[in-house]
């Protein structure tokens, strides 16, 4: 979900793709977001848990490119969902690799 789709819902409750580093702010033009409610009923937390170890729900984490090849593979390989969450959010991260060498969540 686009920045301008996030505010038209009137929630705050979101998980945020940050290129690069986070930036000390949220709700960049330039992110993607995930709500909450779909993050918690797909079970995203296990599936980056499964190659980040120290994901943190509430907060920061850093994503790297091996980590993020590592997430698809393991996202095709489960035979849930996931598969297609994380191919809807693949061209925002190729795109963020091209600048980055990593992107972040934010937890919110």
């Amino acid at each position: 979900m686009d920045e301008e789709k996030r505010k038209a819902s009137h929630s705050t409750c979101y998980f945020e793709f940050q290129k690069g580093r986070y930036h000390d702010k949220c709700w960049l033009a330039d992110s993607i977001n995930i709500s909450d409610s779909l993050w918690d009923e797909y079970h995203l937390s296990d599936l980056i848990a499964c190659v980040i170890k120290k994901f943190d729900y509430y907060g920061i984490t850093i994503v790297t490119r091996n980590q993020w090849d590592e997430i698809i593979k393991l996202s095709q390989e489960s035979g849930t969902i996931w598969g297609e969450v994380i191919a809807e959010a693949t061209p925002w991260v190729n795109e963020c690799f091209k600048k980055y060498d990593v992107f972040t969540i934010v937890g919110m």
